[in-house]
């Protein structure tokens, strides 16, 4: 195994930085599909074609959450084979995530295109962007089968250590998505079905090379792809309660998405493009957390516990710093942030009061993501489910009802955010201090 990609030795803050910041590009670049389009949709089309975007592409983060647990889970795995140097099981692992992959993108996109119409008049969508917003979810549903395929590829990647590879793709696939987009939407003016084949068309563009390459780096043809049904139970074991982790919270993102469109339309864009600008810090702390989950893998597998250590104090630092920077100069320049997604100075306005509410306090997330990561890279997925459903689905779900119910304004919904992250934090940093002395803790 080619150990120039082993976080296990040398400096970990230098490791951390190095793995980190390809990491934070390629999710950049992920999220530029949706951002472009909005781009695009807000500034040719209005403001209730960007509300038609924002309310119902959350349902396909919904339906591949159980697949983005198991490509967690299959990281995991491989993250540990890699660092154990098991080559053997490394390819067990990657095999079988793949099939995993394919049959599940294909039975989740039959599954969407059958209720999305149900799920976006549940949602309380608005009559007046139904037709739009039914319109563009049942294109943007074909994308699924490559986000799952992109992503397993990907975790598995960037579980032996290489985060750059899937960054250099995602970099391709996100200008491929602006020339999409300008095609569909400023050249041959297909209006929210264009935004939505723009984002299909760059998808699996990714999937495509990603997955190509990855089978062709390990050999993978010259390999027999019978299902070894010990890896499969190992990766759901794993991956399916951070499955169901990540579908929960997206639902009780869509009871917060549903609680906003009861506001009106103006509002509905505001979130919209207020969750766009939050990508801003939300990324980098989501590549922290990757690549803590990488590193306790690897580690582990090493058997270096005492660097876990280190590293998880190291890692919160950084994290805290650089995300309290963004989060100031995100502060004080965001009518002009904001402004760049939606021209509306309605739309705008409204935003302002969402982020001043929440991004003061976005520090406590990088703490929630990173120590979290730890204990899902050390495989204790259940422990992290029941933080992680206890908080920021179900508490955030009560104060969403108390909230809404007592003040009924958009800086009620938005302070459900800080207020779950802290507790989330809070029971993470505490199962870590109960932990990490526990050579127990480390063995799956």
């Amino acid at each position: 195994m080619n150990k120039k990609y082993s976080l296990t030795n040398g400096s970990i803050l230098k490791g951390f930085i190095n793995f980190a910041i390809p990491l934070f590009l390629g999710s950049l670049f992920q999220q530029l599909y949706g951002t472009v389009d909005l781009l695009f949709v807000g500034n040719i089309l209005g403001k209730n074609d960007a509300a038609a975007v924002g309310s119902s592409s959350i349902l396909v983060t919904c339906l591949i959450g159980l697949f983005t647990g198991i490509s967690v889970g299959a990281g995991i795995v491989a993250s540990q084979c890699w660092g154990a140097n098991n080559r053997k099981k490394l390819l067990f692992t990657i095999k079988n995530s793949l099939m995993m992959g394919l049959f599940g993108g294909i039975i989740l996109t039959g599954i969407g295109e059958l209720f999305c119409k149900q799920a976006l008049q549940a949602l309380n969508t608005p009559e007046a962007i139904m037709a739009h917003a039914l319109l563009y979810i049942r294109i943007y549903l074909l994308s699924i089968l490559p986000m799952i395929l992109y992503n397993m590829s990907a975790g598995i990647l960037r579980a032996m250590g290489d985060s750059r590879t899937p960054f250099l793709i995602l970099a391709a696939g996100g200008f491929l998505n602006v020339c999409m987009d300008a095609l569909f939407i400023g050249f041959l003016h297909l209006g929210v079905a264009g935004a939505a084949f723009a984002t299909v068309t760059s998808q699996l563009f990714t999937a495509v090379v990603l997955t190509a390459f990855l089978i062709k780096r390990e050999k993978l043809l010259q390999e027999n792809w019978c299902i070894d049904l010990n890896m499969i139970r190992q990766i759901l074991f794993l991956g399916v309660p951070l499955g169901f982790q990540s579908m929960l919270l997206t639902l009780s993102n869509l009871v917060v998405q549903f609680c906003i469109n009861g506001f009106g339309e103006n509002d509905i864009a505001a979130f919209a493009v207020y969750f766009k600008v939050e990508n801003l810090i939300y990324l980098p702390i989501m590549a922290f957390g990757q690549t803590m989950v990488t590193f306790t893998g690897q580690n582990i597998g090493a058997r270096q516990i005492q660097r876990i250590q280190k590293g998880a104090i190291q890692c919160n630092l950084l994290s805290m710093g650089i995300i309290g920077l963004i989060s100031g100069i995100v502060l004080l320049f965001g009518k002009e942030i904001l402004g760049l997604f939606c021209a509306d100075e309605a739309v705008v306005a409204e935003g302002l009061r969402i982020i001043h509410v929440s991004f003061p306090f976005y520090f406590i997330y990088s703490i929630l993501e990173i120590t979290g990561s730890i204990i899902r890279g050390a495989g204790k997925s259940l422990q992290s489910m029941a933080v992680v459903i206890a908080t920021l689905c179900v508490l955030r779900t009560i104060l969403l009802k108390i909230f809404g119910f007592r003040w009924h304004t958009i800086e009620a919904v938005a302070a459900v955010y800080p207020i779950s992250w802290f507790c989330a934090a809070t029971l993470f940093v505490g199962i870590w201090l109960y932990y990490k002395n526990k050579l127990s803790f480390y063995e799956s």
